[in-house]
């Protein structure tokens, strides 16, 4: 597990603590993550909570902070839903995440990103970059153009 760190200086707005609860919200009412043998789905009662304590905890003011508890809460409601989570079904069983979700998603991402900070240990590190190359051969070179690197910073 990679350490995280949070830095003092958030620098974030009004429109970042919105986009969190926006995220929040609409994971606690259209995200599934319990799956019966019958087709039937449900939100467990884990994802509920923590989309719930997300947005308990989110400062609406004009000078926002999220404190180090707020961000695990964020985090873990972010890593759950990024796993076995899921808000488009179709009739043959099929289950994904809809364009709106991942966009949800990347728009925490990008703010989890102004205060978060990823410590890996060397072996993490190692498999880590293992994993980017591997993933790495699936991206068409002018996806990301002939400069940029495809692995994202640590």
């Amino acid at each position: 597990m990679p350490t995280i760190l949070y830095r003092n200086d958030q620098n974030i707005s009004p429109g970042d603590v919105m986009k969190i609860a926006v995220y929040a919200d609409y994971v606690g009412r259209q995200c599934y993550d319990d799956f019966a043998d019958d087709g039937s789905r449900s939100r467990s009662e884990g994802l509920s909570r923590r989309a719930q304590a997300v947005s308990d905890s989110l400062d609406f003011g004009n000078e926002p902070y999220l404190s180090p508890e707020t961000t695990k809460k964020v985090l873990d409601l972010h890593n759950m839903v990024s796993g076995m989570c899921f808000d488009r079904f179709d009739e043959r069983g099929h289950m994904g995440k809809t364009m709106d979700l991942l966009g949800m998603a990347q728009d925490v991402d990008d703010v989890l990103d102004k205060f978060v900070i990823y410590h890996l240990s060397p072996d993490e590190l190692e498999e880590a970059e293992a994993e980017w190359a591997h993933e790495g051969q699936f991206i068409p070179k002018n996806a990301i153009g002939d400069d940029k690197d495809a692995r994202p910073t640590v």
